[in-house]
């Protein structure tokens, strides 16, 4: 009984679990120098995937070093690889990975108050930025939340606060590196190659990445009280801008709901919560990105023999009198949009 009751006092004073959610993405890898590399079918895309892995581990390595008691990964990336991009035999002891049965979407979905922290590894510029491959989810929409022009490290960040935890350390080029000391100051920050262009980067020497992000990891894990979680949104509704690169998409975002008139390339659209704003912004950047499709279709009727292509295509679809709407199965199949990338089986 005293035996007992003993363990149950060191358990009541014994501190809390640590584990960090270590989410990754693909175009601020160390070794990602050109466009094509951080896709499936890319001639360097199982060079860049080694160097995700690496860039990861150095991460996991000085998060348990200096403490954490479990690192859990998650997906922000979608090369198009059906599989995990990170390499799945090189997860080191004392970090799991985050697969689910059903895909998910990890802005909202991987991150809860169970977490002491959150990494990000492998991240890029906003949309508009100066970096290397920047863009915001897809890289045709720009989101201005509450006046923030947000990059995807700030979507994870803002989403993270959510539930007071804190975005203690990013990785990415050097371009980000301006974008996330405007933002969170106190956050790690590790540049592990040098934007050139928006297609090209020049990466750093391997060893001495590995070894900035152990260490930046594990001061960032010691020193996480730090960094106060981000929560840009004060209490009530907000306004929210998303701009496009054509103005055919900010007429076809016009028809969401609330949505007004900001100029010809933007629309405004009010939120309660950031929840709300990252739902709406998420399906805009879906329902706007099928103009690209059109205005490619447009460009190809124009050019010689563009309209025979259109017709022998069009030959392909249905004939009216055998469109059906009969279900052919009870579930819709996500793949295709983001939660199609993520949730592995």
């Amino acid at each position: 009984m005293l035996a007992a009751t003993a363990v149950s006092a060191l358990l009541a004073f014994a501190p809390p679990a640590s584990k960090v959610l270590l989410w990754y993405d693909m175009e601020g890898v160390t070794a990602a120098a050109a466009p094509r590399d951080v896709q499936l079918g890319g001639p360097n895309y199982p060079a860049t995937r080694e160097s995700l892995t690496e860039d990861v581990n150095s991460a996991i390595r000085g998060l348990l070093r200096a403490g954490a008691t479990e690192v859990v990964l998650t997906d922000g990336h979608g090369s198009g690889n059906p599989e995990p991009d990170y390499l799945l035999d090189r997860l080191p002891k004392g970090a799991r990975f985050d697969i689910r049965e059903a895909p998910y979407d990890p802005f909202l979905e991987a991150i809860d108050g169970s977490f002491a922290a959150v990494v990000a590894v492998g991240m890029h510029c906003r949309a508009g930025g100066r970096g290397f491959l920047p863009h915001t989810y897809l890289g045709h929409t720009r989101w201005r939340m509450a006046g923030h022009d947000m990059n995807e490290s700030m979507i994870v960040a803002t989403s993270a606060g959510r539930f007071g935890v804190p975005l203690i350390m990013v990785t990415g080029d050097d371009a980000l590196r301006d974008e996330i000391a405007a933002f969170s100051p106190a956050t790690a920050y590790v540049t592990v190659k040098k934007a050139v262009s928006a297609e090209e980067a020049q990466p750093r020497p391997r060893e001495e990445v590995s070894r900035e992000i152990e260490e930046a990891a594990a001061r960032a894990f010691t020193d996480r009280a730090r960094v106060k979680p981000w929560q840009p949104l004060g209490a009530g509704a907000f306004d929210n801008e998303l701009g496009y690169l054509f103005k055919e998409m900010a007429a076809l975002a016009l028809n969401y709901p609330g949505a007004r008139v900001v100029d010809d390339k933007a629309i405004g659209l009010g939120a309660r919560d950031f929840v709300e704003a990252y739902q709406a912004f998420r399906a805009l950047v879906f329902f706007t990105a099928e103009v690209r499709q059109r205005l490619v279709l447009d460009n190809v009727r124009k050019v010689t023999e563009g309209s025979d292509v259109m017709a022998r295509a069009q030959a392909l679809w249905p004939k009216r009198s055998e469109r059906t709407y009969v279900p052919t199965g009870t579930t819709i199949d996500a793949k295709g949009n983001a939660r199609g990338t993520h949730g592995y089986r």
